[in-house]
């Protein structure tokens, strides 16, 4: 479950030009995950019910279900970006972008042990996001 609150913290660097909804923030981080996942994951593991009932059987139905699970529609409030035991912050969109572009960066190898076992190989920047 901690995969989806670290991903509601993330921005795609897009969003540097423009000033999107706190709703479109949310949604870019679970576009990055699904991305992510549907690209690092191996078939055998994406094929696992396990991998299905959290990401789906495609990216499409992945994002469709992680916009749910991370109440994207509800964001209101810049704020609102910060969940889980960020909850109560300040959501930084600057930080938020360096996070996704620094994640964006990962090897597979890394990405998927930074939202497994090694939560170390999260970007520094990362930390920044909710202050």
């Amino acid at each position: 479950m901690r995969k989806f609150f670290l991903v509601s913290t993330a921005a795609l660097s897009l969003f540097a030009i423009g000033c999107p909804s706190p709703e479109d923030v949310c949604k870019s981080g679970v576009d990055q995950v699904c991305e992510r996942q549907y690209e690092c994951q191996s078939d055998a593991a994406k094929a696992s019910a396990q991998f299905q009932a959290v990401f789906g059987t495609s990216e499409s139905d992945c994002k469709t279900k992680l916009y749910a699970a991370n109440s994207c529609s509800a964001r209101k409030d810049d704020n609102d970006n910060c969940t889980g035991t960020n909850a109560g912050k300040t959501f930084d969109l600057g930080a938020a972008s360096d996070c996704s572009d620094a994640r964006a960066k990962l090897s597979c190898t890394d990405y998927l042990a930074a939202f497994g076992t090694d939560p170390s190989k999260q970007p520094a920047v990362c930390a920044n996001v909710c202050k």
